[in-house]
Formats: structure tokens, sequence, C-alpha cells
């Protein structure tokens, strides 16, 4: 059987402090828990040690932290590459990777279970599309990485949104885990240190760059016909070059960068 608690990872503030309203404690708590969810980095409920002993019981009945457990992990020889196969509740794994360079550490971390996008190149898409992430699964797969680093007294600086499926296919997961990164209160990520990565999902697009955000965002072109794009990326039969090059056109071109791969 599953398990139907909530998880604590899948809430922002507002929606935390309506639960601990629920469970008939003051709202203050939930900034106390959301510190060791985000400053302190706790991986389990029991490690809330401001927290009194029933209180922790209580969040333990009615909630958990779903934090992922580690299945594989490769690194390159030179140690500036770490990929690590992490596994949800429901057993369904994602990629997440580290990269090390000599000023930031970055996180490549995954939106969905698989890719409906299909493009010729990438093994995500050939494995066809599962699940979408919640944005608690999103968010803890950057907070895994943070683990690690901080063990090493190190800490991450950037985040792209690159690893397995199409973040603009999961439109408000991937947002609200953005704005989890972000909360000042959290951990703090700037906004510019961010990067979300699309195949060209021009309705996304459109919708994304509406947002209130600076944040970057990269869209992977791979050829410059559409019919070589159309080759390999089968999205490019519905939102094509031109189409792409409108949208992009129309916005603030210091909070749309475009790149290709």
């Amino acid at each position: 059987m599953g398990d139907d608690r909530v998880n604590l990872y899948d809430l922002d503030l507002a929606e935390l402090e309506q639960l601990l309203q629920t469970l008939g404690e003051p709202r203050y708590r939930a900034k106390q828990i959301w510190t060791w969810l985000y400053r302190q980095l706790a991986a389990d409920i029991g490690q809330m040690t401001t927290l009194s002993k029933p209180l922790r019981a209580k969040l333990e009945e009615h909630a958990r932290l779903a934090v992922p457990s580690v299945v594989a992990i490769q690194e390159s020889i030179d140690g500036e590459t770490r990929k690590d196969l992490l596994s949800m509740a429901d057993g369904e794994q994602v990629e997440v990777v580290l990269m090390r360079y000599i000023d930031r550490r970055t996180a490549c971390i995954s939106t969905q279970i698989g890719c409906a996008v299909g493009c010729q190149f990438c093994a995500t898409g050939q494995m066809g599309f599962r699940r979408n992430l919640t944005s608690g699964e999103i968010v803890a797969q950057v907070l895994h990485l943070e683990r690690e680093l901080r063990a090493q007294d190190q800490k991450l600086t950037n985040v792209v949104f690159m690893g397995m499926g199409e973040p603009l296919l999961n439109y408000d997961h991937t947002l609200a885990a953005i704005r989890r990164l972000m909360h000042p209160e959290g951990l703090q990520m700037g906004q510019r240190r961010l990067t979300l990565s699309t195949s060209g999902i021009v309705p996304g697009i459109r919708r994304f760059t509406a947002e209130d955000l600076q944040v970057n965002l990269a869209v992977s072109l791979h050829a410059a016909t559409d019919e070589v794009r159309s080759a390999l990326m089968p999205i490019n039969k519905r939102y094509g070059l031109e189409s792409l090059s409108r949208t992009i056109s129309t916005r603030p071109t210091a909070r749309l960068p475009l790149s290709g791969s």
C-alpha cells in the first residue's frame, strides 16, 4: 500500500502553515519546520530537535519527508562530474548530476520520469513518458546534492533544469519548485543562478516569460533548419523555428537568453 501522508517537500510555506493549523499547532511552527527543511537540510522529521517530541510524533503521523534513495553513483575520472540515480517513493528513478567547476557547483535536475517529446538523440526521450515529478520530488534532488556538498564544506551555486523530462510540460510543479529554491528563508538561490531548458514548447515559453522572474530560459535548437530539426526533434513539427523565433523576439532578451546545443 502507498503512503498517503503529505510530503512536506510538496508544500510551500503558506501550505505548511495551513497544515500546522489543521493539526492544532500555532502557525509559527511552520517556519521552524521550514528552517529544518531548507537551512538545516533535515532528512527525517526526527532530526527536527527544536520541535517537541509530541509535535514530531504528530507530524510523523500525518506527514513525511520523501527523501529519494541512491541507487547508483557514477563519477568521472577527474572527479568533476558525478551522476546519481535516485529512486522516488514509488520506485520510479531519475538522474541528477553534480558538476564541479573552479568557481561554482551546478546541479542538473530532472522534472519528469521519462519524456514525451521524443528527441532522437535523447535516451530519456526514447524511454517514453511515465509521469510528472511533483514539486517536492524536484526540490528533493537539489537538497540531495546540497547535503553531499555541505559535508565537504561546499554549497550549490547554480541549478539547471536540464535533466530527464521537458520542464514546460510539467509547468506548475516546475514553477513551484523554482519558487521554493528561491525562497528568502530557504535555500535563497538567486534567480540568475537558475536555468530552465526547453525543447521549444511555445505556449510554455510565453507563459514562463510572463512570470515575474529573471530565471534564465535556454532553448535547445540542435539544427538551423526546420527539416533537420524536425527529424531530430518531433516537437518542431508543431512549434517550428519561425514560431520559436517570433516568441523569443517579443520577450525581453535580458530575461530570455537563447542557447543551442
